[in-house]
């Protein structure tokens, strides 16, 4: 018997997901044959057709595998239907409802199928977050990985209905082949962030995205972003390096930021035309190399080969290929990412050296390679996490520190008449102080410098936020959070619901419309418990201090020096590239004048 069937993407889709194996070809090859417990079609998948004829059933002796067929999701589904279709001479009419009947079982099975994981947890009373779960079959979502950011502002608008209805505080997604939950505001992003290291309802640090070989590899297994079970680990690894990046810490190293500023601003004064972004990821390596490692890199050879190196390492953190694929060790350490890991590994050793037959300098490195557990005065750092930490600060502070200065410089070029404003206050603490700045200064006498940094960073937060892994079934506001989900904390969605910023056009996080760093200067309209661009939690940036000095600083140095800047990137026709913290494609270009 031979039966002509118009769709052969269907059967082919049905019999593989059913456990079957096909193999689609043209004609002249011949047909393949498909034992099954009971008669089966046997299909021939041509360029127009598909052919179908009955088989011999499986031998009674292949029990394993007739249990197998029990146990899948469509077996006795198909089992009866194929019977069915048995009993009679199976005309074309007959296998063709069979097959619509299976489709229908597919369509309500979607998700089980197609996006593994995203049903609830059957143990528990509570209903998933809102938001619908689609994308691309086992991966999910792809625009998240354009504009991140953007993303989940429409993509939240989209779970209620419109921007005007009230934004949800936790909704979910797929993405990344997983089932996410994406949570925003700050008391719930504090809750999620509160079950950390717990073992009921936990929740826990994801560092690799499943491709552990490369965590260990390439970035250390003994830094504080790599703790996340042992909560008493991790709190004393942070005594010991919040030592080193104390505010006291940090207004001891003031002079090594103004001078890698200063360095930095004659250089964009001696060009016509400079790329802000590599300027400015050249001054946060600087300030990396001279204040938090203390290195003495004496010739440009030197310097060049450091800040290629950390650049090198620092670009596989954006390898998603590393992340998705899991690696052999002896393939990660061919990369030129590992190399270049090294060699930060060696001039850090070097210094350690250096430091323990010195004594202390004054360096960030320093304070850790002397500091001493505050709880024993006995448990100091090892030399390993020192190495690990060490390059965790130059990871999480020089790419994020030059990203929002480049958006800053960027935003003020947009708006001349702010950058005016911010000359003016300089000018009157140069005045008053003299040329020295100190931090107690760009703190508590710089307040329109402080709202130009932090309505840069609420407008252009980190990109997507921090990722945890549910551990154990969560409840949240009343939603569950089931077990091997993903949770996403959304700086962005935070400071967009913010309803001292808030505006039912979105026009509060238009860059065109939103910058206005004259809010931070108002009890009433200045952002507080929302504003989370450090993060919050366990994890809560430990080097923020030196962060803002470092923003700080530089913008401070450069309105002293800066008379004024042309922005030669069109703003009008800007693309983004997303990063850890996304930013004008270009890199911004700007022509300074000095005073």
């Amino acid at each position: 018997m031979k039966l002509t069937i118009p769709t052969a993407g269907i059967a082919v889709l049905l019999a593989s997901l059913n456990g079957c194996a096909i193999t689609a070809f043209a004609p002249p090859m011949g047909d393949v044959r498909m034992p099954r417990r009971a008669p089966l079609p046997h299909i021939n998948a041509g360029p127009m057709h598909v052919s179908a004829s009955w088989t011999n059933p499986l031998p009674r002796t292949n029990r394993s595998r007739r249990s197998s067929l029990k146990a899948s999701p469509l077996a006795s589904v198909s089992a009866a239907a194929i019977a069915a279709a048995r009993t009679v001479s199976a005309p074309s009419s007959i296998l063709k409802a069979v097959l619509a009947f299976l489709a229908i079982v597919v369509a309500k099975n979607r998700n089980r199928i197609f996006y593994p994981g995203s049903l609830p947890d059957s143990s528990r009373a509570e209903p998933l977050p809102p938001g619908t779960v689609g994308g691309c079959p086992w991966i999910g979502s792809l625009g998240v990985f354009r504009d991140t950011n953007r993303y989940m502002s429409e993509r939240a608008a989209k779970v209620v209905g419109g921007a005007k209805n009230p934004p949800p505080k936790i909704w979910k997604f797929f993405s990344f082949g997983h089932p996410v939950a994406v949570v925003s505001g700050s008391a719930a992003v504090k809750k999620l962030l509160s079950h950390e290291f717990k073992k009921e309802q936990g929740v826990s640090q994801m560092i690799d995205a499943g491709n552990k070989e490369m965590g260990e590899v390439l970035f250390g297994t003994e830094s504080m972003s790599s703790e996340t079970s042992d909560a008493k680990k991790y709190h004393l690894l942070q005594r010991l390096v919040g030592q080193a990046l104390t505010p006291e810490s940090v207004a001891k190293g003031m002079p090594f930021l103004q001078r890698c500023a200063e360095e930095s601003v004659s250089e964009m004064l001696a060009q016509d035309t400079i790329v802000m972004n590599d300027l400015l990821h050249q001054f946060t390596l600087d300030v990396a190399w001279r204040q938090i490692i203390g290195l003495k890199l004496g010739s440009s050879e030197e310097i060049s080969s450091f800040r290629s190196a950390v650049s090198t390492w620092m670009g596989a953190l954006t390898n998603y290929f590393l992340y998705a694929i899991p690696t052999p060790k002896w393939v990660l350490k061919r990369l030129s990412s590992y190399k270049a890991k090294m060699y930060l590994n060696s001039k850090i050793e070097e210094r350690i050296n250096e430091l323990e037959k010195n004594g202390p300098d004054g360096t960030t490195m320093s304070a850790m390679v002397y500091a001493t557990d505050e709880e024993d005065g006995l448990t100091k750092l090892t030399r390993q996490q020192i190495i690990d930490n060490t390059c965790l600060l130059l990871l999480a502070g020089s790419e994020t520190s030059s990203n929002t200065l480049t958006n800053a410089m960027f935003l003020l070029g947009m708006y001349p008449n702010i950058w005016d404003k911010l000359v003016k206050e300089q000018q009157g603490l140069v005045e008053k102080y003299g040329e020295d700045l100190t931090k107690d200064q760009i703190d508590n006498e710089c307040p329109y410098l402080d709202g130009v940094v932090g309505e840069t960073m609420r407008l252009i937060p980190i990109s997507a936020g921090g990722i945890r892994k549910v551990d154990d079934t969560l409840i949240l506001d009343g939603y569950q959070i089931p077990k091997g989900w993903m949770a996403l904390y959304s700086p962005a969605l935070t400071h967009e619901q913010d309803p001292k910023t808030f505006q039912e056009d979105g026009s509060h996080m238009n860059i065109r419309s939103g910058f206005k760093p004259e809010r931070w200067m108002d009890s009433a309209t200045r952002p507080t418990s929302e504003f989370i661009p450090f993060g919050a939690g366990h994890r809560f940036c430990l080097g923020h201090n030196l962060a803002m000095a470092e923003m700080k600083t530089f913008l401070a140095v450069m309105a002293r020096k800066v008379r004024s800047f042309d922005l030669v990137s069109d703003a009008d026709k800007m693309k983004w590239k997303e990063g850890i913290i996304c930013t004008p494609k270009d890199g911004v270009i700007v022509s300074a004048h000095s005073k």
